[in-house]
């Protein structure tokens, strides 16, 4: 499991509380507030906003740098305070509804906040497992809170209120006293030949449609009261019955009001573990197998939506309901961050704006469900959506082949044996060993030279030897004007291409005129060490 580092401390803290509670504010205690108060069609005035507050902010957010990003923390405060608040506003509606728009608002610059310092804060080969521990925790906080409400709605508000002021103190904390810095940067640079925007907007899509398929199921469950004798005639919403009667057994159900929060203890409950899987099984099969994978889930949930009344397949129906929601809010923590190649903020804000806006667009979807013109249809759109999403769920596998890396792109740094830095006379002047294993890096190197002078003449070609292809060793080479460097490694990955080239340029600029006189100390070149630790030593989470 993961190991953490007390500097990691406010990665568990920004996602678990500042991420997960903030964003499912949205559901369970809105719903409970409006149900008992106003009108869940409300709801869109938090998840719209919160959509939109995501592209805006986003936009912005990477121009502000160093210590002034510290201002950031004050957000979970007002947040939290902002969320006591209702309690004394709750009397005048104009006054709560703008206050619960100012949450939305804020909620998003929390999501990116927090998503873009864990991501930068996360080695590349265990991103995946990291943050989908922290979300775990975060969907138990999201559990517990579920409960709380069904007891009492303000005890719950006070409750997310006091624990987000407590993150944001203790994140600010941390950062006033220099023991970490609030800033976010792509450490890995992958490069990538394919159109970040094209399949930037197939990952929007996709998370559009989840956002969309979460806001209708939120909704249906939210609005139980609505629901008459004339819409049973609908078979999907005939079966919801049984969902209803099962909640009851627990009494948290629709008798009780707390239907969305019996759905929230068990789906937060399921996904503390669910959550860390999948994120492992997106760090071993990489991003878009599993996407794609999600994906499916949410035809065969609606298909399997039709025969709830058989027990096997609710719970078979309720467990991949919770794997989509679980997958989907790791995916949208890491793949965002993973197509950023440089403003992380912008790239992570127009990312979770597809679920704010998705969201709003389920709520509107689950609100004609409601419209007497339409019940007789309801089991058409919904044959119609499954197939849909079908079409949408095989867009990623068919269009994206090489969208993400792949995982052993992911699992680069395992691959390295050695570095070397040798001068055009063919003398080792710099080796830095990542293994135990045993090279004479002389006699290296004077084969290297060998080797790649015999194939030139051979060929008759003028070009420079790029690599050596030797069964389960690979030599890559970058080439300056006075020397060469070779990346002894166990296979040939674009990454460690890309950060053999960056070693070789930065040498070259700062040492261009040292190698270019070089007697033979070696003690003047030692720096370089650190240089290649910094490109291709990973710290440990």
């Amino acid at each position: 499991m993961v190991k953490l580092k007390a500097n990691n401390f406010l990665s568990l803290l920004l996602i678990s509380i500042g991420t997960m509670t903030t964003m499912t504010f949205g559901f369970v205690p809105l719903i409970n507030l409006y149900e008992s108060y106003m009108d869940i069609i409300y709801l869109l005035l938090f998840w719209a906003p919160f959509g939109f507050s995501c592209i805006i902010i986003g936009t912005f957010i990477d121009k502000i740098k160093g210590q002034i990003r510290k201002i950031f923390c004050f957000s979970y405060v007002i947040w939290g305070a902002l969320v006591i608040s209702l309690y004394f506003t709750i009397v005048n509606e104009f006054l709560t509804l703008f206050l619960i728009v100012l949450i939305a608002i804020i909620t998003g610059l929390n999501v990116i906040t927090a998503v873009s310092y864990v991501s930068s804060n996360i080695q590349i080969t265990r991103k995946g497992l990291v943050t989908g521990t922290f979300l775990g925790i975060g969907w138990g906080l999201v559990s517990i809170t579920a409960y709380i409400s069904f007891i009492n709605l303000f005890l719950n508000m006070f409750f997310l209120g006091i624990i987000n002021i407590f993150t944001g103190i203790i994140s600010f904390i941390y950062v006033q006293r220099g023991k970490l810095n609030l800033n976010w940067e792509q450490k890995v640079k992958i490069p990538r030949n394919y159109n970040i925007k094209k399949n930037g907007m197939i990952y929007w899509i996709s998370s559009l449609i989840f956002g969309l398929f979460l806001g209708v199921i939120v909704f249906l469950l939210g609005t139980h009261q609505r629901f008459t004798i004339q819409m049973y005639t609908s078979i999907y919403l005939r079966n919801l019955e049984y969902y209803f009667n099962l909640a009851n057994s627990f009494n948290i159900g629709p008798s009780t009001g707390g239907l969305i929060n019996f759905d929230f203890i068990v789906i937060g409950g399921m996904n503390v573990i669910l959550s860390p899987i999948f994120g492992k099984l997106m760090d071993k099969f990489g991003r878009k197998k599993i996407f794609m994978i999600t994906n499916l889930f949410i035809p065969i949930i609606l298909v399997f939506f039709a025969f709830w009344m058989n027990f096997g397949i609710l719970l078979i129906s309720v467990i991949l309901y919770s794997a989509v929601t679980a997958s989907y809010v790791v995916i949208e923590g890491t793949v965002w961050s993973d197509l950023a190649q440089d403003k992380m903020g912008k790239f992570n804000g127009y990312g979770w704006s597809s679920v704010g806006l998705g969201g709003a667009l389920g709520f509107i979807v689950g609100l004609s469900f409601t419209i007497p013109a339409l019940f007789s249809y309801i089991d058409l759109l919904v044959i119609f959506a499954i197939i849909l999403i079908c079409i949408i769920s095989l867009v990623p596998f068919i269009s994206m082949k090489d969208s993400l890396p792949p995982a052993e792109e992911m699992d680069w740094s395992s691959k390295i044996i050695g570095v070397y830095i040798i001068n055009n006379s063919g003398i080792v002047m710099v080796e830095f060993p990542f293994t135990e294993e045993k090279i004479d890096a002389n006699l290296f190197s004077g084969g290297i030279s060998g080797i790649s002078t015999i194939l030139q003449e051979m060929v008759d070609s003028k070009e420079k030897l790029r690599v050596i292809d030797h069964e389960d060793k690979k030599l890559l080479f970058e080439y300056s004007e006075s020397f060469f460097s070779v990346l002894l490694a166990r296979e040939d990955l674009k990454i460690l291409r890309s950060k053999l080239k960056t070693l070789t340029n930065e040498i070259e600029r700062i040492y261009f005129e040292i190698i270019g006189d070089w007697n033979g100390n070696l003690e003047v070149l030692k720096p370089i060490e650190t240089m290649i630790k910094n490109q291709f030593a990973e710290e440990s989470i």
